[in-house]
């Protein structure tokens, strides 16, 4: 009797095993692709950062190219209009790069902004003319620095070499970006230029 609930366990720890390998597998390939049966909790940390990092740079990407679009639409001003269309064409390709990664290692991204992302967007819709320019810029300087943040320690700390290489190569349209939108909300206040 005893043989036989050893038995019983050893095949429930086995069953169980094969079905916590075939859950991995099915995961993202970020953790799969480092999952040798000897993965431990530290490895697939680091590819969960990864993947966040893909995730959260997809809707930063979608959110500057909706955010861009708005001003095309709402402003006058032609340096506005500059940055907004540089930024849709850099985070276009952006989007086009990480997506293409994203397929090779098998990682959904997402298709739309978060929900901060999207009501930011909603409040820019309702302005117009100079208050409008004023909270794009003021919008592209918050939303660059938290970006150029995200891709140098990325850029640093990541364990993916494509991932690392993708963002080592975005920071410097990045940082154009934040210059230019500093130079706009420099116009209606104080110039910042602290997080290059």
């Amino acid at each position: 009797m005893t043989l036989r609930r050893i038995s019983l366990l050893l095949g429930a720890v086995l069953l169980g095993g094969l079905a916590g390998t075939a859950f991995a597998q099915s995961s993202t390939s970020a953790a799969s692709s480092r999952d040798t049966g000897h993965s431990t909790s530290h490895h697939m940390a680091k590819g969960n950062h990864d993947t966040m990092f893909m995730r959260h740079a997809a809707t930063a990407n979608l959110a500057e190219i909706q955010a861009g679009r708005i001003a095309l639409d709402k402003t006058s001003s032609a340096q506005v209009k500059q940055l907004a269309q540089r930024i849709i064409d850099d985070h276009t390709k952006a989007n086009d790069q990480l997506t293409s990664i994203a397929q090779r290692k098998q990682v959904t991204l997402p298709s739309a902004p978060m929900p901060m992302q999207k009501q930011e967007a909603d409040h820019l819709k309702t302005l117009s003319g100079a208050s409008f320019d004023k909270a794009y810029a003021k919008a592209m300087v918050k939303d660059h620095r938290k970006a150029i943040k995200m891709f140098r320690m990325e850029s640093q700390n990541g364990t993916d070499p494509d991932l690392k290489q993708f963002a080592s190569a975005t920071l410097p349209a990045l940082k154009e970006h934040l210059q230019m939108a500093e130079q706009i909300a420099g116009m209606g206040g104080k110039k910042r230029s602290d997080a290059h």
